[in-house]
């Protein structure tokens, strides 16, 4: 964020917009705790890296039993605005909202990509939904691509060090930790 001369402000994002993230655990036994914190540090900070999901949401809204087959595809791609594409290969009436997840794997390394609903749809008769999504869609996604709404996810690496655990009663801890997506 800057401001001109006149007090107006101008913005600019200058890279790629990532996911991030800040989580803690519940209090464990401290067998348990430890065996998180050994995983943790087996990342060796942020050379490692994880998949992660919002734990909030992991299925659609419509769907928070999770009881659907895991099959659609990217139908289109919209080449006038990278936020817009149709997802493909779903049942007549389902639904995505607002608010529920997407992803893929996309590119030739291959990158996963974790998307938003920002303006969901209900798949007509031919099985398609067109979505508005956040953050846009890189290059490298394709027509065809599988998509997952079951605990859609994105690699992840650790922001700095985790903590120590932080002790509770004596018999249990914590760990927290944050991390990034990575490409």
């Amino acid at each position: 964020m800057s401001r001109t001369a006149g007090a107006s402000s101008q913005a600019k994002d200058l890279g790629s917009p990532l996911w991030a993230a800040s989580y803690t655990t519940a209090p464990a036994h401290f067998r348990d705790a430890q065996a998180i914190e050994a995983a943790l540090i087996s990342l060796n900070g942020s050379v490692g890296s994880f998949l992660a999901y919002d734990t909030r949401r992991p299925f659609p809204s419509a769907h928070a039993d999770g009881d659907f087959d895991d099959t659609a595809q990217i139908a289109a791609l919209d080449a006038g605005s990278a936020y817009h594409l149709t997802l493909g290969g779903l049942p007549q009436g389902f639904t995505l909202s607002a608010g529920d997840y997407l992803g893929f794997s996309f590119g030739a390394k291959p990158s996963r990509a974790l998307h938003i609903v920002t303006v969901g749809g209900v798949a007509d008769a031919s099985g398609e939904i067109p979505l508005t999504v956040s953050p846009w869609v890189r290059p490298g996604a394709a027509v065809g691509d599988a998509v997952t709404l079951k605990k859609p996810s994105c690699e992840m690496s650790l922001t700095g060090s985790p903590p120590e655990p932080a002790a509770v009663d004596m018999v249990a801890s914590s760990n927290s930790f944050s991390a990034v997506q990575i490409f």
